[in-house]
């Protein structure tokens, strides 16, 4: 993947970010700006911990296969 495509599908998942926050908060858009970069972080923890989990728990299935 190319540096300007990275940049645009990071810019449109910040903006997703962005805007599901300020939808299912009660912060405009103005007030989820300042937001956002907190909201991002958060994101990216929840994911990276869930895939932590997926990658623990699939080793484990693999594990008990080869017994």
């Amino acid at each position: 993947m190319t540096q300007w495509k990275l940049v645009l599908v990071m810019g449109l998942v910040v903006g997703a970010i962005w805007l599901g926050g300020a939808a299912v908060t009660k912060y405009s858009l103005e007030q989820m700006a300042f937001i956002t970069p907190i909201a991002v972080v958060v994101v990216g923890a929840t994911v990276g911990i869930v895939l932590l989990w997926v990658k623990v728990v699939a080793d484990s299935i693999r594990r008990r296969g080869e017994r």
